[in-house]
C-alpha cells in the first residue's frame, strides 16, 4: 500500500499515487490532522454561457477547508449508492470500545498515515505494554489495531486486531491477527454495527 520509490522527482512515501503524511503521537492528539469531508452534487461549473446539468448518478466528494487551506477540495467521484465513511468516525469506533475495555485512550500510541487531500487514511494504535507478547525471539510484538478507510471508494473499509512485525521495507508484514473486518461504502454498512463489534473484541482482548 504504501510506495517508497521516487516518482517524477519526488521521494515521499506514496499510496495509490498520492503523497502521504505521517503523523505519530497519542490516540487524543491524531484527530487535528485529520479533515473533513461532504457530499456534492456532480456537475460542471459553467462558462461562456455554456448548459450543463448535474449527473444524477454520481456524486462528488469533496475535502472542506483544513488547517490554513481555506479552498474547497473535489477528491473523487462517487455512485448515489456510497455511503460516505468519514475518517473522523473512524477514530471514534475505537476510542469508545478502548473508553469501555478501561483502556484510556492518553495511553495509546497512535500511528497516522494520510494522503495529501486526506482521502485515503491508515490509522495504527499500539495499545498499552502489558497487552504485547514475545514469540520467543525477543522481539516483543505489540497487541495493535490497523483501521484502513477511504472516502472517494478507492479502498474498502477494514480493521484488524492482533500482533503484527513488518518483514521488510517493502511492506510484507507476517502476525496473528485476532479479528479482521472488511467492508464496501455501499448498502446497508453502518457504523453503530462496527463500533457494537469493536467494543466486544477490545473487551474480548482485555479478559
Amino acid at each position: 500500500m504504501r510506495q517508497t520509490q521516487p516518482s517524477d522527482g519526488d521521494s515521499r512515501p506514496k499510496w495509490f499515487n498520492s503523497p502521504v503524511s505521517l503523523y505519530e503521537g497519542p490516540l487524543t492528539d491524531i484527530r487535528q490532522h485529520i479533515p473533513t469531508f461532504e457530499r456534492r452534487s456532480f456537475g460542471l461549473t459553467q462558462t461562456d454561457n455554456q448548459r450543463s446539468r448535474l449527473n444524477e448518478r454520481l456524486d462528488t466528494i469533496v475535502r472542506l477547508p483544513f488547517r490554513g487551506d481555506e479552498t474547497l477540495i473535489p477528491v473523487g467521484v462517487v455512485s448515489k449508492d456510497y455511503v460516505l465513511m468519514p475518517h473522523h468516525a473512524v477514530l471514534d469506533i475505537p476510542t469508545e470500545a478502548l473508553k469501555a475495555a478501561e483502556i484510556a485512550p492518553e495511553n495509546v500510541r497512535a500511528e497516522l498515515t494520510i494522503t495529501e487531500y486526506g482521502e485515503r487514511m491508515a490509522l495504527s494504535l499500539y495499545l498499552p505494554d502489558k497487552y504485547s507478547i514475545d514469540p520467543g525471539d525477543g522481539e516483543v510484538m505489540a497487541l495493535r489495531l490497523e483501521c484502513f478507510n477511504s472516502v472517494d471508494g478507492s479502498s474498502r473499509f477494514r480493521v484488524l486486531m492482533g500482533w503484527f512485525r513488518f518483514v521488510c521495507s517493502n511492506g510484507l508484514i507476517i502476525g496473528v491477527t485476532r479479528a479482521d473486518v472488511r467492508r464496501r461504502h455501499v448498502g446497508n454498512f453502518r457504523l453503530t454495527d462496527r463500533q457494537r463489534s469493536s467494543r466486544v473484541r477490545v473487551e474480548g482482548i482485555r479478559n
